[in-house]
């Protein structure tokens, strides 16, 4: 009893930025900057909403963000089903050195990569571009030591059997491999959809024209020289939480299962 009072409580305290920043965002200016604070609003407005609408290129930006995202997903999704299964059940020269190299990148920051990535995708003419965002995020260490742990425990006698009765790998894969790991798929998809759609310091780097803005490109830049415009800001903000929050709640149950199954941790 007492365990669930605690969890209870520390769910509230999780949960009282996102109320304030919803509540927040149907707030004038003036109430956001009010002291002391309130908490509902005393006239709810849409001005935050309105402006975003009516100022920004908020279509478009959802657009770029959704296309980075999704095709992000697919992509990364696929290559840690393959390589997972290839590391887990292949038995090929240098797998356990390729296991092991990708084990040590876990530990590899992404500011590390930063300035290497930023030269590697200038050469090859991605600035400027929704692919120069997709292409490096493609592969995810994270997700593909996950796809290995699960797959691992897949029965190996399954896999022998269906290749007893003459399937080949590319068959076992997808009528074997791929239908057994829904549940690592649904907590793939949610990981790599979120992590693409908030990512910020990528898109910084190699974006610089408005009109490919992504969502958090589009939130840095209503933070003007002298002010901010808070109303908006967190319009914005509410607005960019939504799709993360669809995904989630269609895949959850698919998502927990892959969380206790395939051993993910963070």
């Amino acid at each position: 009893m007492t365990r669930k009072i605690v969890v209870i409580i520390l769910a509230i305290i999780f949960m009282i930025p996102v109320y304030w920043t919803v509540i927040s965002s149907f707030k004038t200016l003036g109430e956001i900057y009010q002291y002391p604070p309130t908490i509902f609003p005393k006239h709810f407005s849409l001005e935050g909403y309105n402006s975003i609408f009516k100022n920004m290129d908020f279509i478009r930006y959802l657009g770029n963000t959704l296309f980075v995202a999704i095709v992000s997903t697919i992509f990364t999704v696929f290559l840690c089903l393959t390589v997972g299964y290839s590391l887990a059940k292949g038995t090929f020269r240098g797998k356990n050195f390729l296991s092991s190299l990708i084990m040590i990148t876990l530990f590899i920051t992404a500011e590390i990569t930063m300035v290497p990535l930023f030269i590697i995708i200038r050469k090859l003419g991605l600035m400027n571009s929704l692919w120069g965002l997709i292409i490096p995020a493609v592969f995810t260490p994270t997700g593909t030591f996950t796809a290995v742990q699960y797959m691992k425990d897949i029965p190996d006698e399954l896999l022998e059997s269906a290749k007893i009765d003459g399937a080949t790998e590319i068959q076992i894969f997808n009528r074997i491999i791929v239908p057994l790991s829904k549940p690592l798929i649904a907590a793939l998809s949610i990981f790599s959809f979120t992590w693409r759609w908030n990512d910020f310091i990528l898109p910084l780097i190699v974006i610089n024209e408005s009109k490919l803005y992504t969502i958090q490109l589009a939130l840095s830049s209503l933070q003007g020289q002298y002010g901010v415009a808070w109303n908006e800001v967190l319009a914005l903000t509410v607005l960019s939480i939504v799709p993360t929050l669809i995904i989630f709640l269609l895949f959850q149950n698919l998502f927990m299962k892959g969380l206790m199954a395939g051993g993910l941790k963070y």
